[in-house]
């Protein structure tokens, strides 16, 4: 029935991310494309949905090891078991409170005004300029830094 839940909630997370990718025609003619801000904050929620799966992933292996821990029969086995429960439910926190606050980057980043053409014209044309770009291949996704000479 877990399992249930959890794929209901990675479906829901993914609908969520193509509703807010999808744009109306009209908002299409305000805003002339998808920008790489917009781009890196649905990479972040959409890692943030991946961070949280994983978390309860780790939360389940440390209920099952701390299950195996209280039948252990060694005094050494049972240590063992113990450290690696301690190990998988740090683990599982850890997930969770980065992807809260992958969330929260995402959410920022994709909810705030671009106001880039105004920034970039009071930018000295001397000073370096990077380019943060999503980089999509089978079995791989990435950002690459780039410096922009031009």
């Amino acid at each position: 029935m877990m399992r249930f839940h959890r794929l209901a909630a990675a479906l829901l997370g993914a609908v969520l991310c193509a509703h807010l990718i999808a744009q109306p025609v009209s908002a299409e003619e305000k805003q002339r494309s998808f920008r790489a801000r917009r781009s890196l904050g649905v990479l972040f929620i959409g890692g943030s949905l991946v961070l949280a799966k994983q978390g309860f992933s780790f939360r389940d292996e440390a209920d099952e090891l701390y299950a195996k821990y209280k039948e252990a029969g060694s005094p050494e086995e049972a240590d063992r078991l113990y450290t690696r429960t301690n190990n998988r439910d740090v683990k599982s926190q850890v997930s969770w409170a980065l992807a809260a606050a992958f969330v929260l980057s995402g959410s920022r980043l994709l909810f705030s005004n671009d106001g880039g053409s105004s920034r970039m014209a009071k930018v000295d044309k001397a000073a370096p300029r990077f380019l943060l770009e999503p980089q999509l291949q089978p079995r791989r996704i990435g950002v690459q830094l780039k410096r922009l000479f031009f």
